[in-house]
């Protein structure tokens, strides 16, 4: 999910090749309802990774503070992949 522009947002997904949906969040409302919103920079919310599954049960999540540190695209496959998703 980001607050992102959606054009960029495609060119990453398919520059990465990417398989599943990127979610958008104009304005940060929903990182800002779960608390993802850094107080120094409220324009850029917390990079936050959380996989959920068929089932809707969280199967992995992590929150970073620095918005400069982030997995990469391949970490994200690799998470997927060892989640068996």
């Amino acid at each position: 999910m980001s607050p992102d522009d959606p054009e960029k947002l495609r060119k990453f997904r398919d520059a990465e090749s990417l398989t599943f949906p990127i979610l958008l969040d104009p304005g940060n409302r929903v990182s800002g309802a779960y608390g993802l919103i850094n107080e120094s920079n409220p324009v850029v919310p917390h990079p936050t990774t959380l996989v959920i599954d068929e089932d809707g049960v969280v199967r992995h999540l992590r929150v970073d503070e620095d918005h400069k540190v982030r997995p990469s695209a391949k970490e994200l496959v690799e998470i997927l992949d060892d989640l068996g998703l």
